[in-house]
């Protein structure tokens, strides 16, 4: 069920990886019309990598040899772009809430 505060609930401590690269730790922000990932670097900088959800294909948990660190983990498939993997850092719960907004993003912008 989910609970007023859940739907306020826009950001989430992730691990992630697109492709076969390398697991970054950061956050994950739900917005409007996009996710955006964002990681701190080396010297205090940041980096943020925004996909809108128009770019999604799909959504789907990952098999457990697809998993970042034996996480839970979606894998955001992405139009004519390599996979993005995120595992969520609080638990199994945020995982399965992280892939149900994702859904329902996808299907938002017109997607099946």
């Amino acid at each position: 069920m989910t609970t007023r505060s859940d739907e306020l609930r826009r950001s989430y401590a992730v691990i992630w990886r697109t492709g076969q690269g390398p697991v970054r730790p950061g956050k994950l922000v739900l917005g409007a019309t996009s996710l955006r990932l964002e990681t701190g670097a080396p010297g205090g900088r940041s980096t943020t990598e925004g996909i809108p959800y128009a770019d999604l294909a799909s959504i789907e948990q990952a098999s457990s040899a697809q998993r970042i660190r034996g996480r839970p983990t979606t894998l955001v498939r992405r139009l004519e772009r390599e996979p993005v993997a995120i595992a969520a850092l609080d638990g199994p719960g945020s995982a399965h809430e992280i892939a149900e907004r994702l859904a329902r993003a996808v299907q938002g912008a017109g997607k099946t």
